[in-house]
């Protein structure tokens, strides 16, 4: 059937509890969907998207999943274009649920080396890494986790335009911010899907919008977690829905927090990557919205040892390794030395791209993690640099020119 900018719906008839919806479908072009369903009698409505394609499969948790609540009954489906007047909208199956609902809202998974916690709660950012060769006494978990903003996760920047509205962060008007753990009100990102196999974990979430207080995005986050004997290596996709114009901007790919006990930021500057050439160090960062300029890190176009890391004093910290970016952000807030991973302090790090959302295409790409001394950390990324290439970066950069 064809659909257009205004709903149509398709009444729905299912007497049995879900917690999950599952849709096979095909369509020409993106589409924004809602589904309504009753919970003890209440009726809700939560909108989802769908991408273009021949017999595609979507799937999504109920909002009130990760609170084990089921829905009594589904009322309506309605769909509607994006950014077209119209589009061929077929659907195949629609499926409705329970899915077991896991008994802890932080998932671990771990081998010989590792324990890494996902925060489901927060959109299925890494809450938690604990290095079971560590050689302090007293450090387990090696990222901060103070709130929703602080995990090891995907971050990008949008619009700033009407229609969009823009929000406030820090007395600061704040740009489309679409961030996996949640907003700066605290308020949790909503959990997609997920599946957890051994040693590896698939989530899915639709982000918040940091500079508003309660607010949502349109747009999915996607990881894929594994642990490779030394190293945790991540996948990432992004994709928005908006249907908005968005401008260059700078891409925080991923945002990465470790705890303040590991104070010494350490990175390579130089014109010969992977020679074993000295590293540079800085162990007075502030807090970088306050000094971008001391905080920022340019590396040169030959330099492709992009890997920095945070260390205690006798060098043992985490590392992290995104291929082809060019400039690297890092600083400390509230800096005390402490090893908890709640505490207000904490180190930043956030590999950067220059590039624009674009509506519909996603943002894909990889880095890597891994604990130890410098030595260590430099020579597992070092093994690892040739399996890992972010082509889309080194595509914007290319497109900058």
């Amino acid at each position: 059937m064809t659909v257009t900018r205004t709903d149509v719906t398709f009444p729905l008839s299912h007497p049995d509890s879900f917690n999950r919806y599952t849709l096979t479908y095909t369509a020409s072009a993106p589409l924004r969907c809602a589904i309504t369903y009753t919970i003890a009698g209440e009726t809700h409505t939560e909108d989802f998207f769908l991408d273009a394609g021949e017999d595609r499969h979507f799937s999504s948790y109920i909002d009130a999943y990760l609170r084990h609540e089921t829905a009594t009954a589904a009322l309506t489906l309605a769909v509607r274009t994006i950014d077209r007047d119209e589009a061929i909208f077929a659907l195949g199956d629609l499926t409705l649920d329970i899915a077991p609902v896991l008994a802890e809202t932080t998932y671990f998974f771990e081998n010989d080396r590792y324990r890494v916690g996902v925060e489901l709660c927060w959109g299925g950012g890494l809450s938690y890494l604990a290095d079971k060769s560590c050689p302090v006494p007293g450090l387990e978990n090696l990222l901060n986790c103070y709130d929703t903003g602080r995990l090891v996760q995907q971050s990008y920047y949008g619009t700033s335009q009407p229609p969009y509205e823009c929000g406030e962060f820090m007395g600061n008007r704040w740009c489309y911010n679409p961030v996996q753990g949640g907003d700066r009100g605290n308020h949790k990102s909503k959990l997609i899907e997920t599946c957890v196999g051994e040693g590896e974990v698939y989530v899915k979430c639709r982000p918040r919008d940091w500079g508003h207080d309660g607010g949502t995005t349109y747009a999915y986050m996607e990881n894929w977690y594994r642990l490779d004997g030394d190293c945790v290596v991540v996948d990432n996709r992004f994709t928005d829905y908006s249907g908005w114009t968005h401008p260059h901007n700078t891409q925080e790919v991923p945002a990465f927090y470790t705890v303040s006990y590991l104070g010494h930021y350490h990175w390579y500057d130089g014109d010969q990557p992977w020679t074993g050439a000295p590293l540079s160090c800085k162990s007075d960062l502030p807090f970088w919205p306050t000094d971008w300029p001391y905080c920022t890190f340019h590396l040169r176009e030959e330099n492709t040892e992009t890997w920095s890391a945070f260390t205690d004093d006798a060098g043992y910290g985490l590392g992290l390794f995104t291929p082809d970016v060019r400039r690297v952000l890092a600083g400390r807030h509230a800096y005390d030395g402490s090893m908890d991973p709640r505490a207000a302090s904490c180190g930043y790090i956030a590999p950067t791209i220059q590039m624009p959302i674009r509506c519909f295409e996603p943002i894909t790409y990889r880095y890597l993690l891994t604990a130890g001394d410098l030595d260590t950390i430099r020579t597992r990324f070092a093994a690892r640099r040739d399996e890992v290439s972010n082509e889309v970066f080194a595509k914007a950069r290319e497109a900058q020119k």
